[in-house]
């Protein structure tokens, strides 16, 4: 595969859009733990009803999932949340398709042998472009 600035741009930029969805969400989620972390939300459990605070929830999320019980009620109270983190999901989906289709490289499992032959290609981009400016 041939690194071109087009190529550099494009990953910038998609890497950028992955860097905004993930700082977007995180927010929201900070501030929805800050704002009602605290608030009781009432749940059946083992056949009982019992009360349990949103922060719990929001662990019961991380460990089991948006699919779980606690993410149910969440996505309820927070849609907001969880629509930032699927924008995220799909950013981030966009530049792994990009990087393995026009980079050869899977950003998310990236070997030494990888930086090396990537770092090869910039090198090889930036002499060209060198020699390009000299004609």
């Amino acid at each position: 595969m041939k690194f071109t600035r087009e190529k550099l741009e494009e990953l910038r930029k998609l890497t950028r859009e992955v860097n905004e969805a993930k700082n977007l969400a995180s927010e929201l989620l900070r501030t929805a733990k800050d704002r009602k972390g605290e608030t009781l939300q009432k749940l059946i459990r083992e056949g009982k009803e019992i009360e349990v605070k949103e922060n719990v929830l929001w662990d019961e999320v991380f460990y089991l999932g948006v699919a779980s019980q606690a993410g149910e009620i969440l996505k309820k109270e927070h849609p907001e949340v969880f629509d930032a983190y699927d924008k995220q999901e799909k950013a981030a989906v966009a530049l792994k398709i990009f990087t393995v289709g026009e980079l050869g490289v899977d950003y998310t499992a990236m070997t030494l042998s990888d930086y090396m032959s990537m770092t090869e290609k910039l090198v090889k981009l930036i002499i060209e472009e060198e020699n390009n400016k000299k004609q």
